[in-house]
């Protein structure tokens, strides 16, 4: 009925080999030294995320009824960095230099409730992209699927700081 459709599944199957070609391998993602900065650039990102949504829990007692949405984006926060640490691993075969939650800076501290939560809000929307590259970045199989892990949780952050906004403010 529709002729465009009948040429469609050979050009699909031709453009799936043409991606798979162009894939890097590990040892092209380990040479690539902007790409090593921009997962060491994560790693922080992660614990300064971590101590923010742990300071927004503590710190702010219009949030206590929801202290544990917000403790679970530490949580998830904690297990991202750990995902990133693997990342890191398996591309170069060294473990990366980490620091810890508590050293993770922090600006939340001269902010008020609403302006805290509305900017770590839009951060959680631009580490979507940010994943969303690195997802589109590597080769298919385990290092993808980590970066999907990390970015559905991103996503979820998303959700969930949205949903606190309009709870709050």
């Amino acid at each position: 009925m529709y002729p465009y459709h009948q040429n469609t599944q050979p050009a699909f199957r031709n453009a799936l080999r043409a991606r798979e070609t162009a894939e890097p391998s590990l040892a092209e993602l380990a040479a690539d030294q902007r790409l090593l900065a921009l997962l060491h650039l994560a790693m922080e990102e992660t614990r300064e995320r971590e101590a923010r949504f742990r300071w927004l829990a503590e710190h702010y007692p219009v949030f206590e009824p929801s202290q544990n949405i917000l403790n679970a984006m530490a949580l998830d926060e904690q297990k991202n960095h750990k995902r990133l640490q693997e990342i890191y691993y398996t591309v170069t075969k060294r473990r990366p230099e980490s620091i810890s939650p508590e050293d993770a800076p922090s600006t939340l501290e001269e902010l008020d409730p609403e302006t805290a939560l509305e900017e770590l809000l839009l951060s959680e929307m631009d580490q979507v992209n940010f994943y969303r590259n690195f997802l589109l970045a590597v080769p298919e199989g385990q290092l993808r699927d980590l970066f999907f892990e990390i970015l559905t949780d991103k996503q979820n952050h998303v959700s969930g700081l949205t949903y606190l906004y309009s709870k709050y403010f």
